[in-house]
């Protein structure tokens, strides 16, 4: 759809496109209206069976109490999923530095690969670390035994 559109502006046929996706959206507007309003009808006749079995004020009851339970179970929904803004900008702005972090240690690798071939004394150096590293946690684990 980007791509057409893009292709439409390139040639001048944007208008056109937008028109037409005027119409659309109009369409699908009218469609969603229609759903609901048959939404509504077949509630309305679910309601009616379920009154001519057990009466009027038992279904408007029953109705009642499951529209209450689906909308405490979405308030619930929505605060669970919604979170601060706050929070969310900063985890966006952890995202971002850690991406940045990343773009510039690739950046940096040819370089740091070029000097531990000069230097190739440089690579006992991480691998002690990751050795000393082992080691503490094996003797942390059985410490812990």
């Amino acid at each position: 759809m980007v791509l057409a559109l893009i292709m439409r502006l390139f040639t001048g046929e944007a208008g056109i496109m937008f028109a037409r996706l005027k119409r659309l959206a109009g369409l699908y507007l009218l469609m969603a209206i229609l759903a609901l309003v048959m939404l509504a009808f077949l509630l309305l006749a679910l309601f009616a069976w379920i009154a001519s079995h057990i009466g009027v004020i038992e279904t408007a009851l029953i109705f009642a109490g499951v529209t209450f339970v689906l909308l405490v179970v979405t308030f619930v929904m929505a605060k669970i999923t919604g979170r601060k803004p706050a929070n969310r900008a900063d985890d966006r702005l952890q995202r971002d530095i850690a991406s940045i972090a990343g773009v510039t240690a690739l950046s940096n690798a040819p370089q740091l690969l070029r000097v531990l071939r000069q230097r190739k004394g440089l690579v006992i150096v991480p691998a002690a670390a990751v050795g000393f590293a082992g080691l503490y946690g094996i003797l942390s684990f059985l410490r812990g035994r």
